[in-house]
């Protein structure tokens, strides 16, 4: 009878892993859970940590933009007004210093008292009115309570307060000497001038006051030529 000889078969490493795992006893399959659960737990602890970043996290502010200033307005430039002249009036009578003086126009008979001092311990001044408005040469007399005389004879007086002939001015503008007002007048008033149309009185209008008839070569479209024929029909009192 013949023998058969045996020639030992190579191991199979996969073969002796799979055959100690199905063996009684055995630790893979604790080393295989406990991997598991670590994954697990590595995978929950980063979902965790993530939906917690999503819910901390806060939305991104607007930029902030720096406007410029808004630009003002422009304001309307005042045209320059002219000064009326000073008058000169006369202070006679019971005062300190009689004499003439320079007054502004607005001036009343107690500015033209008080340039010329005051008045003396003998004045009437009950009898004359302080609060009249002056104009140019006028004469102002502070009567005294006592009468002047030469050689005993009492000398005449001027009257008390204010004297003399004021510039009579219409209501239409037309000074009594027939002359126009360029500070008063009507726009129809001021088309009656020589030269004057609707366009030129507009413009006196607006750039009134005048303190001196001159004052009219300021008004755009009134050259010397047309000053010339207004000078002696015009006048500013």
């Amino acid at each position: 009878m013949m023998k058969r000889s045996m020639t030992p078969v190579a191991a199979d490493p996969q073969f002796d892993i799979l055959l100690a795992t199905t063996q009684p006893g055995s630790a893979a399959p604790a080393v295989a859970f406990h991997f598991f659960s670590y994954l697990l737990g590595l995978l929950t602890a980063l979902a965790l940590v993530g939906g917690s970043a999503l819910l901390l996290r806060r939305p991104d502010s607007a930029p902030i933009v720096l406007h410029p200033p808004p630009t003002a307005a422009p304001t309307a430039t005042l045209l320059p007004t002219a000064t009326p002249a000073p008058m000169i009036v006369f202070v006679s009578g019971a005062v300190l210093r009689p004499g003439i003086y320079s007054l502004v126009a607005t001036a009343r008979v107690a500015d033209a008292i008080a340039a010329a001092g005051g008045v003396t311990s003998e004045a009437n001044a009950a009898i004359v009115n302080q609060a009249e408005p002056l104009w140019d040469g006028v004469q102002v007399h502070v009567p005294s309570l006592v009468a002047p005389t030469v050689a005993n004879v009492a000398l005449a007086e001027p009257p008390s307060g204010v004297s003399g002939v004021a510039p009579v001015v219409a209501a239409n503008g037309v000074s009594g000497g027939g002359l126009v007002n360029i500070n008063n007048a009507t726009a129809s008033e001021l088309e009656t001038l020589p030269g004057i149309g609707p366009s030129k009185a507009a413009a006196i209008i607006a750039n009134r006051p005048f303190a001196t008839v001159e004052d009219l070569e300021r008004v755009p479209g009134i050259g010397a030529r047309t000053m010339e024929q207004l000078r002696p029909l015009v006048t500013v009192q």
